[in-house]
């Protein structure tokens, strides 16, 4: 289960950050269903990791920045900081696989 959770935060984070590619449509919907299975995963990994928290919250922050965008359109700081704390959170979703890989070869 943990397996397929994982492949679905891959897909649902690669459509995410392919905007130019799919649009700004399926970038919404795929943002929105990345957010859900991120809540998922963090209920499911029980793991009290101050990266897995600081992920969390950078991508629900980019959430709200993602949607105050669309409403306040007028003010592209507003976008600015959007785009800001995806990049953030994409960098910290780089750290936190490496660290799970790692930990991973680890035990094995």
């Amino acid at each position: 289960m943990k397996k397929i959770l994982g492949i679905l935060l891959l897909v649902s984070f690669l459509a995410t950050v392919s905007v130019p590619l799919t649009g700004v449509i399926v970038h919404k919907l795929a943002s929105t269903v990345f957010l859900l299975l991120s809540l998922v995963h963090m209920v499911t990994a029980r793991r009290k990791s101050k990266l897995g928290w600081i992920l969390l919250a950078l991508v629900i922050a980019a959430f709200a920045s993602g949607i105050l965008g669309m409403i306040l359109d007028d003010y592209p700081v507003v976008l600015g900081l959007h785009k800001l704390l995806s990049l953030g959170s994409v960098f910290a979703l780089g750290l936190h696989s490496a660290v799970y890989f790692r930990r991973k070869r680890e035990r094995d």
